[in-house]
């Protein structure tokens, strides 16, 4: 089962974990658990329950009439085609419906060799499996399309990574069991695309199409095109979301995009400290091609890769139902359509294609991070001005390139600024003093950064004034969708540190950080931790990742 082959017309091969050592559950996420109808605090209470929970979401036991298995994907890397890839380290334990009809695919992630390991082992490490498993709750907190996570077990298993932070010295083994509806990507289309296989390309993307991806993006075409639309369309509110709150995926591969737009396969990512759009958080990325500000093209790129497969059944558009691949395994296969009008629909999907993607992509784009910016600022919709990026969003983005700002505490301090009678000079000053100094790390240039910001905060209030906008209630919105907690990468590092020595220590770091990273909003935290955390200054270490973490 776990022999690295290739695997031929099909989009899965059933393969069982390898046995976990000696796993120990480390933490539960209570939101992932609540969409399975799981009670944590039973799980924890009951020694029985525990063992039963940890030897299921280790691998360790099967559960009755279930088949595990692992993808079967391509992908572009980097911009190149790298073949067949596949869950080299990932295999789903099965389907699951709660009673609200929401459908599960539950997954272990670091559970050994599948048939797609290649030179790979298929572990992973307890140092990636917490980055993992707490940024995956994290984004779900904050309102960004993501998979979840459920658990994190860790094992004895010694894993060696050669690129990782310790060189050749062993670290822990661990497992995360990762959940989402679907983990359909890009790259399955791929692969059987570069195989010629377009009868399957057309079943995949039928079952996609009815059992994936709902029907939500209006618009003309066939079914084809209307699944294309709906990816098209979550995708860019995805990248939208990560451009909203500073977020850096790392490693956008065509392998690592999900048709459901999610967030998924938490590699070398960030939250950004100070804005940059130039920012690049994995040290593997030497071009700096998944730099911050190029994310919503490489989407782009990406749903280009994902379109060619589907180039003729979009182009054929009504007439698709007539349309019959050749078989190259399959000379004397009937009803064959003609070479000549698969050209005309391919061209035909090609155009249908670009138009949406010159047209529709920008548009769901713009329309949800402009609504999401407005949402930090506090800028009612009722009121949205059509100039609003323009005049309110883009100068102060430009601010904070100019001053390396910290992103999250400039928003979370913006809802103190207070419109009295003193007038708008003397009320802007008040504002910057009160927080400029933990907005920026450039101490001798303060004056000057707080002198910039002058001009924005005059268009800010006029665009306030022109809604009416209540101090207080404006404060209430800004601080339920602005976080005073970030999972920033010098976080997570202390959270890692602290099972050097100590699993006891760990876990209740580990818990602290969890509460926090699912509670983003909160005024206080009762956790003395966390609160240094939140005030800590940003240390000047480079806390980026490579492709190993």
């Amino acid at each position: 089962m776990r022999t690295p082959r290739p695997v031929h017309k099909a989009v899965y091969s059933h393969v069982y974990p390898e046995k976990a050592p000696d796993p120990v559950l480390l933490a539960i996420s209570t939101p992932a658990c609540e969409k399975l109808e799981l009670n944590p605090v039973d799980i924890k209470a009951d020694r029985q329950k525990e063992e039963e929970f940890v030897s299921i979401f280790s691998g360790n036991k099967i559960l009755p009439d279930t088949r595990p298995w692992s993808l079967n994907y391509a992908g572009h890397q980097f911009g190149f085609f790298a073949g067949q890839l596949g869950d080299g380290r990932a295999v789903s334990l099965f389907e699951t419906m709660n009673s609200k009809g929401e459908s599960w695919e539950v997954q272990l992630k670091g559970a050994g060799r599948t048939p797609y390991s290649r030179f790979g082992d298929g572990y992973a490490v307890l140092r990636s499996s917490i980055r993992e498993f707490l940024m995956s709750e994290h984004m779900n907190a904050l309102g960004v399309p993501t998979t979840r996570a459920l658990a994190l077990i860790a094992t004895s298993r010694e894993v060696i990574r050669e690129d990782g932070p310790r060189g050749l010295e062993p670290e822990r083994g661990a497992v995360v069991t990762r959940m989402a509806p679907s983990w359909l990507r890009f790259g399955n289309f791929e692969l059987f695309y570069s195989r010629d296989d377009m009868d399957n390309v057309r079943r995949l993307a039928d079952y996609a199409s009815e059992n994936v991806v709902k029907d939500e993006a209006k618009g003309s075409g066939n079914k084809y095109t209307r699944l294309f639309r709906n990816v098209t369309k979550r995708t860019a509110e995805m990248v939208a979301e990560w451009q909203a709150i500073g977020f850096n995926h790392g490693v956008m591969n065509t392998d690592n995009m999900s048709v459901l737009g999610l967030t998924m396969d938490y590699g070398p990512f960030q939250i950004m400290d100070y804005y940059d759009t130039n920012y690049v958080c994995n040290h593997s990325d030497d071009i700096g091609r998944y730099a911050f500000q190029r994310q919503p093209s490489v989407c782009l790129f990406n749903l280009v890769k994902l379109a060619v497969p589907l180039f003729e059944l979009i182009g054929a558009e009504g007439e698709v139902d007539q349309l019959v691949f050749p078989d190259k395994d399959n000379e004397t296969k009937e009803g064959v359509t003609d070479e000549e009008t698969l050209t005309k629909y391919r061209q035909n999907g090609k155009e249908i294609v670009q138009q949406l993607l010159n047209e529709e992509f920008k548009d769901y784009f713009m329309e949800h991070y402009v609504e999401k910016m407005r949402q930090k600022l506090g800028l009612k919709d009722s009121v949205a001005s059509e100039t609003d990026f323009k005049d309110v969003i883009v100068p102060l983005l430009a601010w904070m390139t100019d001053y390396h700002v910290d992103y999250h505490r400039f928003y979370r301090s913006l809802s103190n600024y207070r419109i009295t009678a003193e007038g708008e000079e003397v009320d802007g000053d008040r504002a910057i003093g009160e927080w400029i100094d933990i907005v920026t790390e450039l101490g001798e240039n303060t004056e000057a950064c707080a002198n910039a910001l002058k001009p924005w905060l005059s268009i800010y209030r006029h665009r306030l004034l022109k809604e009416r906008s209540d101090d207080k209630e404006r404060k209430q919105r800004m601080d339920a969708v602005n976080p005073r907690f970030v999972l920033r990468n010098f976080i997570v590092d202390r959270v890692i540190e602290s099972f050097d020595n100590d699993d006891e220590h760990g876990k209740e770091c580990l818990e602290a950080c969890l509460e926090a990273c699912i509670h983003p909003y909160r005024d206080h935290y009762e956790d003395q931790r966390v609160e240094e955390w939140i005030n800590a200054a940003v240390p000047a270490e480079d806390y980026r990742c490579s492709c190993s973490s």
